[in-house]
């Protein structure tokens, strides 16, 4: 049964589970950043290791923690944040990850990545609303920014050999540091990802392909002053069984930036 009412929401809310991730030095303004690696609570999580082809994830250490609910669906009842600077934090389902990268090689680097678990936008595994992007763990080598990093890929319809681009992966960029890839014109999701091309060598350092779906997004435009989104607010976004939730920030800066948060979840 789905949740039709605030009276239904309100008496499926459990208890929150409260966020706290100290920040590292961020790469850049307007350059995104993984909060997946950064200490607190969650605890840091370790780089993914599974191989190029990836993992379907139904949990992975580090992630907020999950519980499916008993009977019924879950939704977000809540996302309350602040931060020690200002900047935009996204709730993100991180549906796969892979490893294995060669980060020296400048041509296609086939991936094939195994099927997503069945947690896109529809509960399918079509990739409805699922994005790709490069998560880095160990800070990279190039001194300049790559801008012809690309991702081949069948979108949300099926359609095969769609191009994903990337304006600019930074130079140097540091651990957290993360990059979506743009969707080729007219596409709403990615379903598989068959290669990774660099394009230039990123020297050295560490770096992962990274499907996710955007639950929530929250603007904290002033430090030290929290901000939320509910049930109403935030469109009440679904979020199916075995999810991984974790959290992505969009600094203003390069400061590092503590983010104290709480997430409530509905379910019935």
């Amino acid at each position: 049964m789905a949740i039709t009412s605030l009276d239904g929401c309100i008496a499926g809310m459990k208890p929150p589970e409260d966020i706290v991730k100290i920040g590292s030095t961020m790469k850049a303004a307007g350059v995104h950043h993984s909060l997946l690696y950064s200490s607190g609570r969650p605890a840091a999580a370790v780089a993914p290791s599974p191989g190029l082809g990836g993992a379907a994830l139904t949990t992975y250490a580090g992630q907020i923690p999950w519980t499916n609910p008993v009977s019924g669906n879950s939704y977000l009842a809540r996302l309350a944040a602040s931060s020690t600077g200002p900047g935009v934090l996204f709730l993100l389902d991180r549906l796969w990850h892979n490893s294995g990268i060669t980060v020296t090689t400048t041509t296609g680097q086939t991936v094939n990545s195994v099927a997503w678990p069945a947690r896109d936008s529809a509960g399918a595994t079509n990739g409805d609303n699922v994005l790709v992007g490069i998560e880095v763990s160990t800070v990279t080598g190039n001194a300049s920014p790559v801008t012809n990093t690309t991702i081949t890929y069948t979108n949300q319809s099926g359609t095969a050999s769609r191009t994903g681009t990337m304006a600019s992966f930074p130079a140097t960029a540091v651990a957290g540091t993360f990059v979506p890839f743009q969707l080729n014109a007219g596409d709403t999701g990615i379903r598989s990802v068959q290669t990774l091309t660099l394009g230039t060598s990123y020297v050295s350092g560490t770096i992962h392909l990274v499907a996710y779906r955007i639950i929530s997004q929250l603007s904290i435009p002033t430090a030290n002053l929290g901000a939320a989104v509910d049930a109403v607010t935030g469109g009440f976004p679904r979020l199916y069984n075995d999810s991984v939730p974790f959290l992505l920030w969009l600094p203003t800066s390069t400061t590092a930036v503590n983010v104290y948060g709480q997430l409530i979840v509905t379910q019935g």
